[in-house]
């Protein structure tokens, strides 16, 4: 059985899929950013530095306005939620 779906299901299904059709909080807390980590999977870090580092942006597109030191933070000290590799 072939399923198809409409260019707007699908739109719908990869917007869902990243993570962006969900309400960005008021303030964002290290929480929110380790459970985005968590569902992305993976964020690239990069040392790019244009308008800013490359792996903030992603995380700013899911969770909006919010302090880059929880970054540091979250992978700087123990415990570790997020590492690079």
């Amino acid at each position: 059985m072939t399923r198809t779906l409409t260019l707007s299901q699908a739109r719908r299904v990869a917007i869902a899929a990243q993570g962006l059709h969900r309400p960005r909080p008021d303030t964002v807390t290290l929480r929110h950013l380790t459970d985005t980590v968590k569902r992305l999977g993976v964020v690239q870090i990069d040392s790019v530095n244009v308008l800013a580092r490359a792996h903030l942006l992603p995380l700013f597109a899911r969770l909006g306005p919010y302090n880059t030191e929880l970054v540091d933070r979250a992978s700087g000290s123990a415990p570790r939620r997020i590492v690079e590799t």
